[in-house]
């Protein structure tokens, strides 16, 4: 079986990296690396990529693409909520019991405006569990954010910035609501430890004892849950 991959070279890069996401393979290569160089190290490597690709596979093919209309199902902290699209004069989105109820106007695109109108639902909710999770977050840990958002990252849960301000992807609150506080106090950890050295990690256990059953959640799930063609994770039998 041919092995199709696409090269990215860099300048900066000193040696050859293999990436396997959403399905598909990349190599990450220095600048003038010969072809020849790249496909002999991509071929060491086949038996590894077709484990992870496989793998990946498996999970894209057992979850539907995403539409954003009626009776499609999308999670909130892990639970899923059946959505309910209908047509009135003003936009709003409710959740309400096990449904999530989205109002588009006749004005609206009805293939876009669902998932605009539910991704504005999303960041909101978020940021009001943030507040909430702040709130009662201890002071005497010393590890206290200036600033909080959500925001849309195309292939990460977070980010710590170097003045003190914490940023999550809205994605993230599709995933179970203990997968969410360790992200969250990942984060946190960054303000004290910004690397991911074993002080970091022993910060992270000290706050979140559970955290490698979480990273692997995420290690397991983040390839469908931030793919934006899917926005989902297919249950495994275990504890998601």
């Amino acid at each position: 079986m041919k092995l199709i991959y696409k090269i990215n070279r860099s300048r900066r890069r000193r040696s050859l990296a293999i990436k396997v996401a959403r399905g598909e393979v990349s190599v990450q290569a220095p600048w003038r690396m010969p072809e020849t160089q790249i496909r002999e190290f991509v071929e060491h490597k086949r038996d590894w990529i077709m484990r992870h690709l496989d793998r990946q596979q498996q999970q894209l093919q057992a979850l539907p693409e995403r539409t954003w209309q009626s009776g499609e199902q999308i999670r909130w902290l892990g639970q899923p909520l059946t959505l309910v699209v209908s047509e009135a004069t003003r936009k709003s989105c409710e959740r309400v019991g096990d449904e999530l109820q989205v109002v588009i106007t006749s004005r609206s695109n009805p293939e876009t405006e669902p998932k605009a109108t539910i991704v504005r639902w999303y960041k909101a909710q978020a940021q009001h569990w943030l507040d909430e999770f702040f709130a009662s977050w201890p002071q005497q840990h010393e590890l206290n954010p200036v600033a909080w958002s959500i925001g849309s990252f195309t292939g990460k849960w977070g980010h710590c910035t170097r003045k003190a301000e914490l940023k999550f992807s809205w994605k993230l609150w599709l995933a179970p609501e203990w997968v969410v506080r360790d992200v969250v106090i990942h984060e946190l950890c960054h303000l004290r430890e910004f690397n991911h050295s074993r002080k970091f990690w022993a910060l992270v256990a000290q706050h979140s004892p559970d955290y490698q059953r979480a990273e692997a959640w995420l290690r397991q799930h983040g390839m469908t849950v931030l793919n934006p063609q899917f926005l989902d994770y297919a249950e495994t039998g275990q504890a998601d």
